[in-house]
């Protein structure tokens, strides 16, 4: 964990708690101030303004490791967070030398020779914190895509930071003051997409931005993102070449080397399965691959995996996954995260997967980024529809989406009665949103029902998508699916990332080589018809590429679902799920929570279990958020058998 404050020296008066017995913030105090142990950190440094530490979290991992350089005669320094994948080709070309094995001494000296221009340079997963003492400079850097999370806060001019948000929070003048606002953004997607926390006055950095104080003056630069503009114009003999070996070396730099075990997840579908293709191309040993199973025939893809396993030899290791599990698990999901998010059963496979690595594997390479690479989301296919389904006169539409309504769930995960309940209800909110239009849950008029009136007062006034929308008008793509992928890197893409950090708490890393800044450049300015064809076809160019690479068997499969649990079955079949949501979701437990209407929640659970409705994903996100508020705002986590 990487923590600090710039500013502090002129804030005697206004911050006091800052300050020793001294009246002098040290480094232990500092460590104090965000830990809440009397301990000396692991480095800390110091210059004008600006007091700089890093402390272990106590569980080793390769991505979380923190790197620290001081230059004596400069009094220049640099502290790193993750990952410089690229590190000793940096050293190579830009400083005369392949021996620099330390990140931050890379990141400091590249800063020193190409000025804010190295930041774009550095690929990998990291957040930087550097410190310029002639010029009285500061930079707080975030990677690319945001796989390492950077907060902050700014208060009475004094800027804390740090890696961790219940311990940048947890500092008096911060506070775990509840922003409403974003509580109802949480509600309608089932997490946070944007950059305001859920913390008053406590933002992400966004990916591919730094934070500059220099002599006391602050700004906020966007250093990199992807841009859509300039469509590429190749045949397919030059795209499958390129693509075949920027995604190849992607792998390659994520690879940990020989003296740590490779792993990776496998669902076997097309992202995870090209990762594992790759991986192998460039590893002598064998790799330990990882799935999960739930039984059920619309949920249950083992089989693929098992087939890649057999074609790349790997030692592969199937999880199975209960409702016993997610009733268990779920509650250390919630208090580990940085913020309430709900998966709807993933984010527990994640860590039930995580709980099973360390025996075989350091480090594991994942697939996540490729539906934003190559056009794969479902969604994608839905904006399509409703692009057509717009055109139908609105006398027509609007009692037809109504009653699609009235049609009662099923036990299926994509069955044609669900996909048009969905859609019929998704289709309301208005295109600009893109394709996170189909990840709402609720209406303007069902959000106010469900908050308490004090707490609805409170919310009255702020715009939940406004962040959203501002994404989107960003975006310099020429068609629709461009945008759209531009606001997935911004939004969704982070939901994805902070499931992965779940299964840090094992001591392992996952890297993710499909978010290399380097292909999502690329393949943004591959033209939306070779990601998604008129047919419907998603990943049309990643199934070109690979193509006599992987199995055909995976290439030309039709009957991909999506790794996903059958938690909308569970909570109507499975005493122990049932028994979960009673306990935290019971009307005594919602009133005294004080934020919502209990008898709505006790509706929701009723119309759910006689299969009016699907409200799986509304009452999980209700039930983390609960969880969640227990172990960070009330101070008293529940106990797990996890």
């Amino acid at each position: 964990m990487i923590f600090g404050i710039i500013g502090h020296t002129t804030s005697e008066r206004t911050l006091p708690e800052l300050q020793s017995a001294e009246n002098k913030l040290t480094a232990n105090a500092l460590t104090r101030l965000y830990t809440g142990k009397a301990q000396e950190p692991r480095w800390s440094a110091m210059g004008a303004d600006a007091l700089v530490a890093m402390q272990p979290t106590g569980v080793a991992t390769l991505d979380a490791s923190l790197a620290s350089y001081s230059d004596p005669k400069t009094g220049n320094f640099a502290v790193l967070h993750g990952s410089i994948f690229n590190r000793a080709e940096l050293a190579a070309q830009h400083l005369g030398s392949t021996s620099i094995a330390n990140s931050a001494e890379v990141a400091l000296r590249l800063v020193q020779e190409l000025g804010e221009r190295a930041f774009v340079q550095l690929n990998g997963n990291f957040m930087l914190a550097i410190w310029e003492a002639s010029a009285q400079r500061f930079f707080l850097v975030r990677d690319h895509l945001g796989v390492e999370p950077v907060y902050f806060s700014r208060k009475h001019g004094v800027l804390f930071f740090a890696s961790d948000l219940q311990c940048l929070t947890g500092i008096p003048s911060v506070g775990r003051k509840l922003n409403m606002g974003i509580l109802q953004r949480y509600l309608l997607f089932n997490y946070n997409p944007g950059f305001d926390t859920l913390f008053d006055d406590v933002h992400a950095l966004r990916p591919g931005f730094f934070i500059k104080i220099e002599r006391s003056r602050m700004s906020m630069t966007q250093y990199w993102r992807p841009s859509f503009a300039d469509t590429f114009n190749k045949d397919a003999a030059t795209y499958k070449a390129e693509l075949l070996e920027l995604l190849g070396d992607a792998v390659r730099l994520r690879l940990a080397g020989d003296k740590f075990r490779p792993g990776a997840f496998l669902s076997g579908g097309m992202d995870s399965s090209s990762v594992v293709h790759f991986m192998h191309g460039h590893l002598q040993r064998p790799i330990a691959t990882f799935s999960f199973r739930c039984r059920g025939k619309s949920f249950d893809e083992s089989h693929y995996a098992r087939i890649m396993s057999e074609r790349y030899q790997t030692q592969h290791q199937q999880v199975e996954y209960t409702p016993e599990d997610a009733a268990t698990r779920i509650i250390t999901v919630a208090q580990s995260a940085q913020e309430p998010f709900s998966d709807i059963g993933i984010e527990v496979a994640s860590l039930l997967l995580g709980a099973n690595v360390r025996e075989h594997a350091d480090y594991v390479l994942t697939g996540d980024g490729g539906d934003e690479l190559f056009g794969g989301h479902p969604v994608y296919l839905a904006d399509r529809a409703a692009d057509m389904f717009e055109k139908i006169p609105g006398f027509v539409r609007s009692p037809l989406t109504k009653t699609l309504q009235y049609l009662p769930d099923t036990d299926d995960k994509k069955s044609l009665q669900v996909k048009l309940k969905r859609f019929s209800y998704s289709a309301a909110f208005p295109s600009a949103l893109h394709s996170n239009r189909w990840r709402i849950y609720y209406t303007d008029e069902e959000l106010r029902r469900l908050f308490a009136p004090e707490v609805m007062a409170s919310v009255n006034g702020h715009n939940p998508y406004r962040e959203l929308l501002e994404i989107y008008q960003e975006a310099d793509g020429k068609d629709f699916l461009s945008r759209t992928l531009y606001g997935d890197y911004y939004s969704v893409v982070g939901f994805y990332l902070r499931r992965m950090e779940l299964i840090r708490n094992f001591g392992v890393e996952g890297r993710m080589p499909l978010l290399d800044y380097r292909l999502v450049d690329y393949t943004a300015r591959i033209p939306s018809e070779l990601k998604l064809d008129k047919k419907g076809q998603t990943k049309v160019i990643l199934h070109q590429v690979m193509t006599g690479e992987l199995p055909d068997e995976i290439v030309f499969r039709k009957d991909k679902l999506g790794h996903s649990v059958p938690m909308k079955n569970w909570m109507r079949e499975s005493a122990t799920i049932q028994k979960l949501l009673q306990e935290y979701l019971n009307p005594q437990t919602v009133r005294r929570r004080g934020f919502f209407n209990a008898s709505l929640i006790e509706q929701m659970m009723n119309e759910h279990q006689r299969k009016a409705h699907n409200h799986s994903h509304r009452l999980w996100a209700l039930l983390v958020f609960e969880l969640w508020c227990r172990a960070n705002l009330d101070g008293k986590p529940e106990a797990s058998t996890a």
